[in-house]
């Protein structure tokens, strides 16, 4: 891990650390909070590739990578959701499960018909949800099968997922737009829009939420009334900021750059 000094980029984040440069196109970030270790999605690839290249690396929470290809032979790995120690990855048109425990893939759900899994959300009784960016679907897997959950005209390009208690928050990357989406009647409101490039959605612990607008590296608080207030600007740093984790009990934001990075951020009232 480089060693570096602390960088304010405003009041309310300072990086603090930054992982070797070892990953390739990192993409998303998810914590387990049981084994205290962050995954990390690494496209390594073109996008889209069925090339097998992708692979899934294991981050300490201080930066150091504990192991760069834990998992590998997926192709264009993205986000990720977890429940009960399995880890369910998007790669394409399937969702890959893996057995955190052995770190072997024990399932394959494929969704012929889907052109691009972005994110996936795993609700608290195990319902895991999958944005397909380029179909302008919401896919479910629930009883172990994979279905489309959503199909509607407010879907443009789906990126980012988030489960609350009674709604699936979607992000929308072409419209600039976010939505909440009920999860019985599938009546959705919008939650705020004029976001470029939507990506990541993560809860705050505030009852907010931080969201990544990727390529032009900017990183937004969203409050509960949807108010939106720009928390940094790394596009000035040339910085991508991809599908982000935020570990509310650490005040740790992790950042994917899509390049060789991961970058830690601690955030402060």
């Amino acid at each position: 891990m480089a060693l570096i000094s602390a960088v304010t980029f405003s009041q309310n984040i300072t990086k603090v650390w930054e992982s070797d440069s070892l990953f390739l196109k990192p993409e998303s970030a998810l914590y387990d909070s049981e084994k205290n270790i962050v995954y990390i999605s690494n496209i390594n690839g073109e996008y889209l590739a069925k090339d097998g290249n992708g692979f899934i690396s294991k981050l300490k929470t201080n930066g150091e990578i504990e192991v760069l290809k834990w998992v590998d032979g997926l192709d264009n790995p993205q986000g990720m959701g977890l429940y009960r120690q399995k880890l369910y990855v998007a790669d394409i048109n399937r969702v890959v499960r893996i057995d955190t425990r052995t770190a072997k893939i024990d399932k394959v759900y494929h969704a012929d018909n889907a052109v691009f899994l972005n994110d996936i959300t795993v609700d608290a009784n195990g319902d895991i949800y999958v944005s397909d960016c380029f179909g302008n679907k919401i896919y479910k897997i629930s009883d172990e099968k994979m279905n489309v959950w959503i199909e509607s005209d407010f879907l443009s390009k789906p990126n980012g997922l988030l489960c609350t208690k009674n709604d699936v928050l979607v992000l929308n990357m072409e419209s600039k737009r976010a939505f909440a989406i009920n999860k019985l009647t599938k009546k959705s409101h919008q939650l705020f829009s004029g976001i470029d490039n939507l990506d990541g959605i993560v809860a705050d612990g505030r009852n907010g939420y931080i969201v990544s607008g990727a390529w032009q590296g900017q990183l937004f608080i969203i409050d509960a009334d949807g108010g939106k207030k720009l928390l940094a600007d790394l596009g000035k740093e040339k910085i991508i900021v991809a599908d982000i984790e935020y570990i509310a009990d650490e005040n740790l934001l992790i950042v994917p750059t899509l390049n060789k990075t991961v970058i830690g951020f601690r955030l402060s009232d």
